[in-house]
């Protein structure tokens, strides 16, 4: 009787804290969206934090959010290993591209380059996360 009392008890309590686990993680703002063409005024060209080039922070800050999208949802098992693989492949391409374009400062056509490489990322991701789904 006390088992069946405390199986009944202990529902609500797992089902509240799993709620309380999730919600921090369910606020966030990953702030990533497909961007074909020139940059608008979130993606101005400017000059970055070393003072040369065109701006590259929402270039970081958009890989460093698709880097960790991909780990949740392989962790997750939202997306198959497989895929995340490959993606974590291309963005690795994406970083040591990335590092060598930094250099000597970012051109137009190599912003350009960087920031379709990172719409084709998470173009995938999409997509493979859509199909694991069904």
């Amino acid at each position: 009787m006390k088992t069946a009392m405390i199986r009944k008890a202990l529902l609500p309590v797992l089902a509240a804290s799993a709620v309380m686990v999730s919600t921090p993680a369910l606020a966030q703002n990953f702030g990533v969206t497909l961007s074909f063409g020139s940059p608008g005024y979130s993606q101005g060209y400017g000059y970055d934090h070393r003072g040369y080039g065109y701006a590259s922070r929402d270039l970081d800050y958009r890989a460093r959010a698709l880097s960790q999208h991909i780990d949740r949802l392989a962790w997750s098992g939202a997306i198959h290993r497989r895929e995340a693989r490959e993606l974590v492949r291309e963005m690795n391409q994406y970083q040591r591209l990335d590092r060598r374009y930094a250099r000597n400062g970012l051109s137009r056509a190599e912003y350009r380059d960087l920031d379709r490489r990172l719409d084709r990322i998470q173009y995938k991701l999409q997509r493979a996360s859509y199909r694991s789904r069904w």
